[in-house]
């Protein structure tokens, strides 16, 4: 039997921000948490049970609005300071519009449906919008296609996918948030059903977007910011903010599957050193392990294990190990012995073990949603954690995968925090909830340091627990844009610790696609070089002396950068805002930018354009509004209504600074810590007539001081005219994490400058111009005012 709603008989207020609705077979709630946040919830009958969500944050605290309510023969009207819902009296459906511009933001077409499964009680349930001719639809985690989804039908139901293709579907995530963009509109919804879930995107009707899921009720979230990234930032603080993660988890991460022995890390270490590769972290795959059986090492070939890792720490080098779900049957193997023990195991329908083939053979999987298997996983991690100094874990198969049948049973068990379930409910949160129970046995056993947990697979908020990358990608050029695409469509669903296999884990990349691809990875969220073994190695050094210099500068860059993008994530960490945002997000005002998907911003003043084909030494690109300089030769960006032609020759891909902008900058580390306090250049490319705000966040790079004040914030305000700029500076936090000393370096002042007049707080001081034309000056590490200003020829 399906049904569509139809009339409400009644609507009363439940408390002061949520209201009810009666309909002949159901009810719906409308629950208004912010004045851009309203939770729609429809259940069969009149129960609301309050059953976890493993996506909304338990730490979310709604900043509940004013409301106005006014009722007509047409619909029930409730207004927040910025949206009107209207609720239609003739089918209960949905009305968002913007309260300013009057303007409809998203409206049902037939309202909720729903149809019951009579063998076993579950509901279909779907929710049925209209697609107006112009929308454009962005989200859903890593999805492989084009940024804009419209014309496409997706799924979530994590799948482990190898050698996925531009349109493979289902992948590993489930982040069911999309974004709707069209000319002055824009908003967001998040479905939080954990159910195998679905998006039709005007695939079966050009005119409707539908989304619903094979079970569990309706409840979505419908969100508005004041603009698109805000509305990411509070989809990300509904779903979490993410933890800071340490500061050396941002440099540049080696991996394979796999290095097989000691002598093969201290190998390689030793070689990216020798060649001067900066480089924190190497990450081992499972044959580190004794017969794939997780938390174990073969001492064979790794017969020291503490003292390999101190021995790579004394060189700056961080150990990651992998983990799995799979845990090998073995009566002799701890973990299983003690998961058996405690009952933490998934079960069958009829109470027996469920078993399946993984990489060690016959094995048993921990139930993740179950709080006493988190304790009890958490607690195994005190010999890697504590005692051997592991620094980061890699959760991997966790979408959760078995062969060869891809994953669990229908049938089998899950605690899901106290509400019982099948597999087809706990499915799409099985590797968050490991994902999540791992982080809690690194944070037990290393109190003192931030975890680094990086996860395959992952539910809506997956970012308050881990980083991610995007699988197991070919080394072509379709999936070096497929990887490009995938970190900033995860970026724009709150997860911007994301990264690819950058150069491609399955085959091997020619040397032209593994420069091109580490120079595009060296600016998203997640840099790691991770290549299947069986196809040859991937380190740098192995495609000749060329492309090993351009890839050597693409990282040094990244490690430059490092104080920029370290305040990037202290934005993300703080207040949500995505790190990396798609063009179209970020330039929401030109509907123009909807069409383009390759460029992407890092950060608000970094503007970054990969190259996505072969033998492309230059290309045409969007220069957004303002004045944007090339951050390699400080050349003004011309600004063109139409396509802007830029050199893009292998030594480097096309990035782009915005005048106005203070970057602060580092001198080359080959690992982060290897200089206590690094002096910083502050780098101000000049731009008249134009107002900015900067920033640059400083604390000790690990650690929760900065929770408790031990930080420097400091924010740069940036005034320009024709012939002058004034820079302010106001710094909140601890004086002991200002800057050490400082250079200022001025960029792109006019040509024919002369009498310049330099003052820091009032005090004329000397400065000098370099072989670049770059003004250059040091200055005092507390300076509060910079005046700047000149003659011209």
């Amino acid at each position: 039997m399906s049904e569509t709603f139809t009339a409400w008989s009644r609507a009363e207020w439940v408390d002061t921000h949520t209201l009810e609705l009666a309909l002949p077979t159901n009810s719906v709630r409308i629950c208004f948490l912010d004045k851009g946040i309203v939770r729609l919830r429809y259940v069969s009958g009149a129960v609301f049970e309050n059953i976890p969500s493993y996506g909304v944050d338990a730490e979310y605290e709604p900043d509940y609005p004013e409301l106005e309510e006014e009722e007509t023969a047409y619909a029930l009207e409730v207004r927040t300071p910025r949206l009107i819902v209207r609720i239609r009296r003739s089918d209960a459906g949905m009305e968002f519009i913007h309260r300013r511009t009057n303007m409809v933001l998203n409206r049902d077409a037939e309202g909720m449906g729903h149809r019951k499964t009579e063998w076993n009680g579950e509901e279909k349930v779907w929710v049925s919008k209209h697609l107006p001719e112009g929308e454009h639809v962005f989200g859903l985690g890593d999805k492989p296609w084009a940024l804009n989804l419209r014309g496409r039908r997706f799924e979530m139901w994590g799948a482990d996918y190898y050698a996925f293709k531009e349109g493979s579907d289902p992948l590993y995530k489930n982040i069911p948030f999309y974004m709707g963009l069209n000319r002055d509109v824009q908003y967001g919804i998040f479905f939080d059903n954990t159910m195998r879930s679905y998006f039709d995107i005007g695939a079966a009707n050009p005119e409707r977007l539908i989304f619903g899921a094979d079970g569990g009720v309706m409840d979505y979230y419908f969100i508005c910011g004041k603009s698109a990234v805000d509305t990411v930032r509070l989809y990300t603080c509904l779903t979490g903010r993410p933890p800071m993660p340490p500061r050396w988890a941002l440099g540049y991460h080696q991996s394979k599957w796999s290095y097989g022995s000691e002598e093969a890390v201290e190998e390689l270490v030793g070689k990216l050193r020798e060649l001067r590769i900066p480089c924190d972290c190497v990450h081992l795959d499972i044959h580190h392990m004794n017969q794939y059986q997780d938390l174990t090492w073969d001492r064979t070939k790794f017969p020291d294990p503490p003292g390999m890792i101190a021995r790579l720490e004394e060189q700056g080098i961080k150990v990651v190990t992998i983990v799995n779900p799979g845990i090998k049957i073995n009566p002799d193997n701890y973990v299983w012995r003690s998961g058996f023990e405690r009952n933490v195991f998934c079960r069958r329908h009829d109470g027996a073990l469920l078993e399946g083939n993984v990489w060690p053979g016959l094995c048993n999987f921990p139930d993740y949603t179950a709080p006493r298997t988190r304790a009890w996983w958490a607690h195994l991690f005190k010999r890697q954690i504590a005692e051997y100094g592991v620094r980061g874990i890699w959760t991997d198969m966790n979408e959760p995968v078995m062969f060869p049948d891809k994953t669990f049973p229908d049938d089998t068990r899950h605690d899901y925090d106290g509400y019982s379930c099948s597999h087809l409910k706990a499915h799409n949160v099985y590797g968050h909830c490991m994902a999540r129970a791992t982080r809690e046995g690194m944070a037990k056993f290393a109190p003192d340091r931030r975890p680094f947990v990086l996860s395959r697979s992952g539910y809506a908020g997956m970012q308050r627990y881990a980083a991610t990358w995007t699988g197991d990608c070919e080394a072509d050029w379709d999936n070096l844009k497929m990887a490009n695409l995938q970190c900033q469509r995860l970026a724009a669903s709150g997860v911007s610790f994301s990264g690819s296999d950058a150069g491609g884990f399955l085959k091997h990349p020619t040397p032209e696609l593994f420069c091109r691809w580490m120079q595009m990875a060296a600016f998203h969220g997640f840099f790691r070089n991770h290549s299947s073994g069986e196809f040859g190695g991937q380190e740098p050094w192995l495609f000749g002396e060329e492309i090993l210099g351009y890839v050597r500068q693409a990282i040094e860059e990244r490690y430059r950068l490092m104080p920029y993008i370290y305040t990037q994530f202290y934005k993300y960490a703080s207040q949500g805002i995505p790190v990396i945002r798609p063009l179209a997000l970020q330039c929401e005002e030109n509907p123009d930018t909807f069409w383009r998907s390759s460029e992407f911003f890092l950060g608000d003043d970094l503007y970054i354009v990969p190259v996505h084909h072969p033998g492309e030494t230059g290309r045409f690109i969007y220069i957004p509004d303002g004045r944007w300089y090339s951050y390699w030769t400080d050349e003004l960006a011309p600004r063109s209504l139409k396509e802007t032609w830029v050199e893009a020759p292998l030594s480097r891909i096309p990035v782009f600074v915005r005048g106005g902008a203070v970057i602060p900058r580092w001198p080359v580390q080959q690992h982060l810590g290897e200089l206590r306090n690094p002096p910083c250049m502050l780098d101000i490319w000049w731009a008249p007539n134009y107002e900015h705000s900067s920033a640059c966040f400083s604390d000790e790079g690990d650690g929760y001081g900065y929770m408790e004040g031990l930080y420097r914030y400091m924010t740069f305000n940036y005034i320009g005219g024709r012939d002058y700029f004034t820079l302010v500076r106001t710094d909140l936090g601890h004086k002991a994490f200002m800057l050490p000393a400082l250079t200022l370096r001025i960029h792109c002042l006019p040509a024919g400058v002369r009498d310049i007049r330099f003052t820091v707080d009032g005090q004329a001081r000397d400065i000098r111009a370099d072989e670049k034309g770059v003004y250059e000056a040091e200055i005092p590490v507390c300076f509060t005012r910079i005046e700047v200003s000149f003659t011209r020829e």
